[in-house]
């Protein structure tokens, strides 16, 4: 991955991103070009793949920029005192509900999942990890002030943490396989952590 080449001046990377953001959720990642992406953006072909060498590049420098925003977005849900429950909720809210939000009313969301995967599938697996062992923390700490009471569910906080998210991504379709909207998968977001609160919850 290129994702700058010179100095960006004027914020053009930022442009560009944006642009492409726009134009992947609105045609997909197949149907939109570099020229589209060009245009979209107000540069110069010639000045986009000065900062990108191609449209993979621009999805990954994408794809990356949302696993920074979301890290930052979890520092602040996180740093926000209230019972645990409330705090789990905003730390699943910052990642998924906040990426569900972004690209969940595209009607290419499918082939942008599969993108992810095929064009950045070694950053969605750093992104991965790096958020459970985010949520291991949350739960074990919680477990050692006596917030919860982890040994109450059965589980390891790695294994809760597998079905929690499992729920989490599970939640992002209704029950006819169609998206939710942005808002309904927000409160599906919130009862997963109620749940997941309640089976932990401290005798």
């Amino acid at each position: 991955m290129i994702e700058t080449a010179t100095v960006d001046a004027g914020g053009k990377t930022e442009a560009i991103l944006g642009a492409a953001v726009r134009l992947f959720t609105q045609f997909g990642y197949r149907r939109t070009a570099m020229d589209d992406i060009a245009r979209e953006a107000g540069v110069a072909k010639g000045t986009l793949y000065l900062y990108f060498d191609g449209k993979a590049a621009v999805f990954r420098t994408m794809q990356q920029r949302n696993f920074e925003d979301v890290e930052r977005r979890c520092d602040d849900a996180e740093a926000i005192d209230g019972p645990f429950g409330d705090r789990l909720a905003r730390v699943l809210e910052a990642n998924y509900g906040w990426m569900h939000a972004r690209y969940g009313g595209s009607e290419h969301l499918s082939e942008l999942g599969a993108t992810r995967l095929s064009v950045g599938g070694d950053l969605a697996e750093a992104h991965g990890r790096v958020y459970v062992e985010r949520l291991v923390r949350l739960f074990e700490a919680a477990d050692a002030a006596g917030e919860i009471g982890l040994a109450r569910s059965g589980l390891s906080a790695r294994d809760l943490i597998e079905t929690l998210l499992a729920a989490a991504r599970g939640a992002k379709h209704s029950a006819a396989a169609e998206p939710v909207s942005p808002e309904a998968y927000r409160q599906s977001l919130a009862q997963i952590a109620v749940m997941a609160a309640a089976a932990v919850r401290p005798a």
